[in-house]
């Protein structure tokens, strides 16, 4: 596993780059007492830590980046505003590679270092379920920008989510785009097998059963899955009005290019996960007519959204994200908890001042925790035009 220190700009895809390529591995830190109040760079300035665990490298590297660039423009603006009572933020990055195995090894390092005061990540709801008892033992705080799945906050009083949750997503999907927007009454759905399509299918099917809609056919299918033929083929003879695919952007382009391929005009919704500009570039013009949800899209025309997409693109070199922005709100929403701590910052305090946390106004919207760490949230239906993501609907929950 790699660890580095981000930096702003164009460097920070450089240092990325190298910390990929084999430079800088880690040592283990002291295990000493969690949480220490600050701590002190190379040069004696006091610093506060936030550590960020994401795939940098692998099939989900491109999630990395945008949980990065996210989070690094978010410690660029606080540093601006003064940083954390004084103190710059820094943030450092270390490659979970979206396994969980080494995301288990990443947690048990960044827990054992004392001058890191919490984590921002993990980027799956697996990897975030076999994180998350590290860092209850810990008593130190994981924020996911991305974890759906509403059994991971609830393990214990340290982990937190900032996504909307499953219950809320996979619903909004049918009801709001399946039934409302396209008018469909059947589809066909095409899942990863894993607790994140596990759990959007129990939701999904729940929403779909209460509306009266048919699901002619469910398809399973494991993490960088590539051939569909056989999947297209079954899916095809049901006949349904929409397929419908839960998965990353590598596993929704290989199965609607074969979907394609066959001749297949079918509609296609996919799960808001797969919302990147690498799916774009895989798919070309059939990436046009795609349904989809989400809270931030790229290309609305309002002043704050325009700032970020100006500049997230400008350092990362594509357009922003879900999780580009999913990950801005988090540091800035653990920076603003860690401001009202005082002189009293460490792991614990860390972490009720951001139960406790009210009114925060993120570039997704409103985040106000429930009891459990989760966030109930709204979205927008989303659709590729001309290879732009358009919103088709104003912000609206699920039901």
């Amino acid at each position: 596993m790699k660890r580095n220190v981000l930096v702003c700009g164009a460097a920070l895809m450089t240092i990325l780059s190298l910390a990929l390529s084999g430079c800088g591995q880690n040592e283990k830190p002291d295990a000493s007492q969690g949480g220490a109040e600050s701590s002190e760079s190379g040069g004696g300035e006091e610093v506060v830590k936030f550590a960020i665990a994401s795939p940098v490298t692998g099939d989900s590297a491109e999630y990395g980046v945008h949980f990065n660039v996210g989070a690094q423009i978010a410690a660029d603006h606080i540093n601006a505003e003064g940083g954390i009572n004084g103190k710059k933020l820094v943030v450092e990055s270390f490659d979970s590679k979206n396994d969980a195995k080494e995301a288990t090894e990443v947690a048990r390092l960044i827990a054992q270092d004392s001058e890191i005061l919490a984590t921002m990540g993990d980027f799956s709801s697996t990897c975030c379920m076999a994180t998350a008892p590290i860092y209850e033992e810990n008593k130190m705080v994981q924020l996911s920008p991305s974890a759906g799945l509403i059994d991971f906050p609830k393990v214990g009083p340290y982990n937190f989510s900032i996504t909307g949750v499953q219950e809320d997503d996979g619903p909004f999907l049918i009801n709001r785009v399946i039934k409302e927007t396209m008018g469909a009454k059947s589809y066909a759905m095409v899942y990863t097998n894993n607790d994140f399509g596990l759990n959007m299918l129990k939701y999904m099917t729940e929403e779909a059963e209460r509306l009266g809609i048919e699901i002619t056919d469910t398809e399973a299918v494991a993490s960088g899955e590539k051939d569909y033929t056989a999947i297209v083929s079954k899916m095809r003879q049901t006949n349904p009005e929409v397929v419908l695919i839960v998965a990353n952007y590598n596993e929704v382009a290989n199965c609607v290019k074969q979907i394609r391929q066959v001749g297949w005009d079918v509609p296609v919704v996919i799960s808001g996960s797969a919302l990147t500009d690498q799916l774009v570039e895989l798919l070309g013009d059939e990436v046009n007519g795609i349904y989809s949800n989400i809270a931030f899209v790229p290309s609305d025309d309002d002043p704050v959204t325009s700032e970020f997409t100006k500049e997230f693109t400008e350092k990362a070199k594509m357009p922003p994200s879900v999780h580009s922005v999913t990950s801005y709100d988090a540091v800035c929403l653990l920076a603003e908890a860690a401001r009202k701590c005082g002189d009293n910052l460490n792991r614990e305090t860390l972490r009720d001042a951001l139960a406790e946390y009210e009114g925060f106004e993120g570039l997704m919207g409103p985040i106000n925790f429930t009891e459990d760490g989760a966030v109930h949230r709204g979205y927008k239906v989303v659709q590729y035009q001309d290879g732009v993501l358009t919103a088709v609907s104003d912000y609206m929950l699920a039901h």
